[in-house]
């Protein structure tokens, strides 16, 4: 309990520092008076695209499982999903259980074998954003220099980047070598004590979901998924631009959203509660560092839609997990 308060805490002073570092070269008067001149005739699509990409993110999820074996409801995997970004809202990293927590309690499977899948996924996701970011430095972003401030990375060396991919290729090694050692545990059956034997058969399932990754038969639809899963980030990031007409006054294009939503997502894998204060943080340093945006301009920016975005979650999160509870018992 008292680890559990210390991470809390934590996060939320990580959160309270971002937010004074983006907020403190800013006149809250003036911040309010560009946040009041806001247009929304954008809203009605970004609000479409959000609950898109999180249904294509469940999606992809069920061709984890249903490649292991196991069929899920669309709604449960929804559900889940949306449960797991409103619990980020308020504590971080806890979402990232209790989605497969629900789904596992709802199917009455195995909670291991699906967090397991977690880990898989967002380590799918990882490298789907550094290849992202490879893009936007060799094609988007003309001084790398510039690029490297905005990521906080201005002292680095080569030698450090060559590091990258050893740490990714580490990471999959041990998952496959972790797996494989809990399969030799249990069928050599070294152990006799029953309750490591449960957590060794947990451990087994939980390694089960980390490399079902290698099990998907279906690559073609799980490559789409994600590339509409990211193609529908892009979109959040770039439609709010015209509610400053920044794509006029800065010139502002689609490319560039996909700069912006790559440094938006390192801002958002911060452990604060709902990315508060990293969000604001990353996107306003982006948006005046790569594009001259004024600090109060770029700040409005990130504040609207980081609220917009929230307040989104919070609402379309209660309503699956309702939807989903009424479909199964209608079908019951």
């Amino acid at each position: 309990m008292k680890s559990k308060l210390l991470k809390i805490t934590g996060s939320v002073l990580i959160g309270g520092l971002f937010l004074w570092l983006a907020f403190r070269n800013v006149e809250f008067a003036e911040l309010w008076d560009k946040i009041s001149d806001v247009t929304f005739y954008w809203l009605p699509l970004f609000l479409i695209l959000l609950p898109l990409s999180h249904y294509l993110r469940a999606e992809r999820w069920r061709l984890l499982l249903v490649d292991h074996g196991q069929k899920i409801n669309r709604t449960t995997l929804f559900a889940g999903v949306m449960l797991g970004y409103v619990v980020n809202t308020f504590v971080p990293r806890l979402g990232e259980i209790s989605r497969p927590v629900y789904v596992a309690r709802k199917e009455g499977i195995s909670s291991g074998n699906l967090i397991g899948t977690i880990v898989a996924e967002r380590f799918f996701d990882l490298l789907t954003m550094f290849f992202l970011i490879l893009v936007i430095s060799f094609l988007l972003v003309s001084d790398f220099e510039i690029l490297q401030t905005v990521f906080g990375l201005e002292n680095w060396s080569w030698k450090q980047y060559i590091w990258i991919p050893i740490v990714f290729i580490i990471i999959g090694i041990g998952m496959i070598l972790f797996y494989r050692f809990m399969i030799f545990l249990d069928r050599k059956q070294i152990i006799e004590n029953p309750v490591l034997i449960k957590v060794i058969n947990a451990a087994k399932s939980f390694g089960e979901g980390m490399i079902s990754l290698r099990r998907i038969k279906q690559w073609p639809a799980f490559l789409l998924y994600t590339a509409g899963i990211w193609t529908g980030y892009i979109f959040m990031t770039y439609l709010p631009f015209y509610m400053m007409s920044m794509q006029d006054v800065y010139g502002l294009t689609f490319s560039d959203s996909i700069v912006i939503t790559i440094v938006s997502s390192i801002g958002v894998s911060v452990p604060t509660p709902g990315a508060v204060g990293s969000y604001h943080l990353f996107i306003q340093q982006s948006l005046h560092l790569l594009y001259e945006v004024p600090l109060v301009e770029a700040l409005t920016y990130a504040t609207v839609t980081h609220a917009i975005t929230i307040a989104t979650v919070l609402l379309i999160g209660p309503l699956s997990l309702w939807w989903d509870k009424y479909y199964t018992l209608k079908n019951a």
